[in-house]
């Protein structure tokens, strides 16, 4: 005869899984699993601290966030670096709180008008020490690079510093550069969401919205390039290229490309008999790794209308070529425009519009082809040259080239300079150093000497000391290298799977018993766990014990 109906073994884990979940610090934890997260006596995690804004230049007020992880709003007044930080809270007396500046973590300032003498410079430079400035470069003489800013006048840097240059001189092939404004570009939003600009460029908070204008001047060979930024996750962008509809990445006659973070594919729309007609163009996709973490990447979209051919490159390097093979399709348009497909915060900058030469670089990496011994220039048509740099002036470069002896070349040419690696030099960090991000998207690091009113003096080892306009400062990080307090980082779900797993290996090491006095090992068990329990009771199944 059968036995008595028992639960199956499965339930009594569903059971420990349950109420080891919801009941931290029990005695049923065994020293194999791992700690979990306090639970409160609701039953509910405890809530995660908020995360800063993932684009600094957002806030409608200034944020303060300190080195135990408390944070506020409200209006930075100055900073002296010897009493600290002045801030004003409108909820807090007195109105004028100083905070010691070893108490700080960060500042994230509030959008401010732009200066009238503010302006959209070309030119980048990037250190090696990761900062990142633009300017119009002056020239080059002597081992010392001058550029002039809007921000801080001119500046004069070693060569020895610069990890690259892109002078960005506009060429009379060149069609377009910006966005300086958002006048010009339409806007298709997803409900309140849309592409925000700020700063020279589109930020995109959400899945859904659309950019994009049109281009008549756009020519036959054609070469689109713009910088795509993203702070988590991976990016995700369908970008509507030679396109007659503004609103749509498939709604017209046009390319649809499509970069996500490990892949890139190429679709031709076209309009047909009343219809959209589609085609995923050969290759399939091409791979293309962005990594795991923030990331900044140029990207450039080349089109040769009468080959019908379309190449992407990412970083210099080639990712792929599609033949477009759609029979009877209608001509192409010229607008391009830009279809967020992610929710997570994604930027737009630095897009240019020129003619394509038709060459495309090697599938390899340009940064790695840039030599350790020899600078590396990659002009804007994909030709290269390695050598040695010698100067700059007059719009010529000055190059002594390993295959063809002292050349002068037109800047107007040159894309990015690679500069030899071995002469490299990264100079050390001064203590008491800040790390400020300003608007564009540059970065300098050194020391704040002071800071008053609209003026900012400020030492780097990089250019030494400059006076900056305090209007391009977006965030600056204090106490570099100190460590954070832990409740600045979010609260970390636990891995129930692997507890499970865990559970189930040991669950003959451990018993349940709930009481009808609704208690665990003498612990009170609360009413959310309760109603939990009973849920996973009416599911259970009366399996018989065997004869």
């Amino acid at each position: 005869m059968s036995g008595p109906a028992l639960y199956h073994p499965t339930m009594k884990l569903a059971l420990f899984f349950t109420v080891f979940g919801l009941l931290a610090g029990t005695t049923l934890a065994q020293p194999l699993l791992k700690p979990t997260p306090p639970i409160s006596l609701s039953g509910m995690p405890p809530t995660a601290p908020r995360t800063a804004k993932i684009f600094v230049a957002e806030g409608k007020a200034d944020q303060l966030q300190l080195i135990r992880g408390n944070g506020m709003l409200g209006q930075f007044l100055g900073f002296d670096p010897q009493r600290g930080l002045s801030w004003n809270h409108p909820d807090i007396k007195p109105d004028t709180l100083t905070i010691p500046t070893d108490r700080i973590s960060r500042i994230d300032f509030a959008v401010k008008s732009v200066p009238a003498n503010a302006k959209s410079h070309s030119g980048v430079i990037e250190f090696s020490n990761g900062d990142r400035l633009t300017g119009e470069v002056l020239g080059m003489e002597n081992n010392k690079l001058r550029i002039s800013t809007w921000y801080a006048g001119e500046l004069a840097v070693d060569r020895s510093t610069i990890r690259t240059l892109s002078p960005g001189t506009i060429t009379s092939s060149s069609l377009y550069s910006g966005p300086v404004t958002k006048k010009g570009w339409k806007e298709t939003r997803t409900g309140t969401l849309g592409w925000n600009f700020s700063d020279g460029g589109f930020e995109s908070t959400a899945s859904g919205p659309v950019i994009g204008r049109n281009f008549p001047k756009m020519p036959a060979k054609a070469r689109v390039e713009f910088d795509l930024e993203w702070k988590r996750g991976s990016p995700s962008v369908y970008v509507g290229f030679m396109t007659d509809n503004l609103t749509s990445y498939s709604g017209g006659n046009c390319y649809s490309i499509r970069l996500t973070g490990s892949s890139v594919y190429v679709y031709r729309y076209a309009k047909v008999g009343g219809g959209i007609r589609s085609q995923r163009l050969q290759p399939s996709s091409r791979s293309y790794s962005f990594g795991i973490g923030p990331k900044k990447v140029r990207i450039a979209l080349c089109h040769d209308a009468s080959k019908k051919k379309v190449a992407v490159i990412i970083n210099g390097k080639l990712v792929g070529e599609w033949n477009d093979t759609m029979a009877a399709a209608p001509p192409l348009s010229n607008g391009l425009n830009f279809s967020s497909r992610t929710s997570n915060p994604m930027r737009i900058s630095r897009i240019t519009i020129s003619e394509w030469s038709g060459n495309l670089p090697g599938a390899g990496n340009v940064a790695a082809d840039a030599g350790a011994k020899e600078d590396f220039v990659l002009f804007a048509n994909d030709d290269s040259i390695t050598g040695k740099l010698q100067a700059i002036g007059n719009d010529v470069m000055k190059f002594k080239s390993t295959a063809f002896g002292d050349v002068n070349i037109p800047v107007g040419k040159v894309g990015t300079i690679h500069f030899a690696r071995d002469t490299l030099v990264t100079p050390p960090t001064p203590a008491n150093s800040v790390r400020a991000t300003l608007a564009g998207n540059s970065r300098i690091t050194g020391v704040i000497k002071a800071w008053k009113g609209n003026q900012v003096i400020l030492g780097s080892p990089i250019f030494g000391e400059a006076t900056f306009d305090a209007n391009i400062f977006r965030r600056v990080e204090f106490n570099l290298g100190k460590p954070r307090s832990a409740s600045t980082q979010p609260v970390p779900r636990p891995n129930w799977s692997t507890l499970a797993h865990q559970i189930r290996v040991q669950r003959n090491q451990g018993n349940i018993k709930v009481n009808e006095a609704k208690q665990l090992n003498g612990r009170e068990i609360p009413p959310q766990i309760l109603e939990r329990l009973q849920e996973l009771q009416g599911r259970q199944r009366a399996i018989p014990r065997k004869r």
